[in-house]
Parts: C-alpha cells; structure tokens; sequence
C-alpha cells in the first residue's frame, strides 16, 4: 500500500497553506512523472462595484 514519506507531508502542508485565507484566485499544482515538482499560487482581487 502506498505509504506517506516525510517530503509528501511537507507539500501537502504548502498546498494547504496556498489555500488557506484565498478569497479569489487558483492553487496550481504541476506534477512530473507522478511526483508534485511545483506550486503556484495565484490571487485575485475584487473590488466591489459602485452604483451609478
């Protein structure tokens, strides 16, 4: 069965911490031959529209 290695834990952890307090925006994770090679993080900020 698969087993769960140390660097695995680590970025799950970062993948959580992208996520955590996004409001607007994307997590992107590029993987490689199985194996998670980067993540990116992309936000977004909305503004709220005014009545005319």
């Amino acid at each position: 069965m698969f087993q769960q290695s140390k660097a695995d834990d680590e970025k799950l952890e970062v993948i959580a911490k992208a996520i955590q307090d996004l409001q607007f925006g994307e997590v992107q994770i590029t993987i490689q031959d199985g194996v998670i090679v980067q993540i990116n993080r992309l936000e977004k900020q909305r503004f709220p529209q005014k009545n005319k």
